[in-house]
């Protein structure tokens, strides 16, 4: 029988879901913390979720086969350090895409509309029905601009078409310009992007290259009327300049899925700013949507273990290892 070491925290839910649908020849064991990395020895596959991990943590594991990412991103992982143990890391790419895209408009919309001030006061019994009017805005009419155009920024967009939104991005592979016309959408220089836009989302992995991309700098160049949604990676917006920004209204709001450091703790400022919407880096969980991300880790994990193509976009360190596997 082999073994899949179950590997960093889940919803209940989820965990029992994995055990109970484990395919045949399959068992599931939990490996919850790093204090417990000493019992992947038995592991032939890990399934990783919000935990970090490096090459030393999987020494232990002699018979490790590959790692499978729960979601896409896969910064809590060392990919060199990994990848020199000969391990192919695989992840689950765009199953997280139509979740994170629908959170992502709704922070837009409930910092445009003041949604958590006004359910707050509404609470407390303050019947503010015009108190907020005069700093609340409509999606329609606005520019959305992308910083980034994966998966999750192609859906974003398509949504806010749908608000009548006009839509701009930056990335740093732009597409074929049949491809923008038949989404609707204009690539522009970043820096254009963050003067021009009315509301700026990000949508890009976490890495040297992005770190703290947004900064004091960036700021600067938005509108005062602009606000920024970042539902990506706390590390791409240098949230200390991002705190300044709100605080001296450089911009008008934000709405935040990923902090630089989760939990943030009660102290961050960003929870105690009526201008911020700030949500626990939940953007990827439902209920329907995990089950989805279950169906794509077993169906990696099986199709490597056969000796079958992976889905290429889902293996990230297929450069990187020696012993190649089969992609498609």
């Amino acid at each position: 029988m082999k073994k899949i070491a179950l590997t960093g925290p889940y919803n209940e839910e989820s965990r029992k879901t994995l055990h109970e649908t484990v395919p045949e020849g399959f068992e599931i064991y939990d490996v919850k913390t790093p204090e417990e990395y000493d019992r992947l020895a038995d592991a032939d596959y890990i399934i990783i979720r919000t935990i970090k991990m490096n090459g030393d943590d999987i020494a232990v594991a002699k018979h490790l086969k590959g790692i499978q990412k729960w979601g896409a991103g896969y910064d809590c992982l060392d990919l060199p350090s990994i990848s020199e143990k000969n391990v192919p890391v695989m992840v689950c790419n765009g199953v997280n895409a139509e979740p994170v895209a629908e959170i992502a408009v709704l922070h837009m919309l409930a910092v445009l509309r003041n949604l958590i001030p006004l359910n707050e006061k509404l609470k407390q019994n303050q019947w503010c029905k015009d108190e907020y009017a005069s700093k609340s805005y409509v999606l329609s009419g606005k520019t959305v601009g992308l910083v980034g155009l994966g998966n999750i920024g192609r859906k974003v967009a398509r949504i806010v078409q749908g608000f009548e939104a006009q839509v701009q991005y930056y990335d740093v592979f732009r597409i074929s310009e049949e491809e923008e016309k038949a989404l609707g959408i204009k690539y522009v220089p970043l820096d254009e992007l963050l003067k021009t836009s009315d509301i700026i989302s990000m949508h890009v992995p976490l890495m040297d290259s992005t770190r703290n991309m947004i900064g004091k700098e960036q700021f600067a160049m938005m509108k005062k009327s602009a606000i920024i949604i970042n539902t990506s990676r706390g590390g791409v917006i240098d949230e200390d300049a991002l705190i300044e920004a709100l605080q001296n209204h450089t911009i008008r709001g934000a709405g935040i899925d990923a902090f630089t450091h989760e939990p943030p703790g009660l102290d961050c400022p960003l929870l105690h700013m009526e201008n911020v919407v700030a949500t626990p880096h939940s953007g990827g969980n439902t209920a329907d949507n995990d089950l989805n991300m279950i169906k794509r880790c077993f169906e990696n994990i099986l199709a490597l273990d056969r000796g079958e193509a992976v889905r290429a976009r889902d293996v990230v360190n297929n450069h990187l290892i020696s012993s190649k596997i089969k992609v498609n």
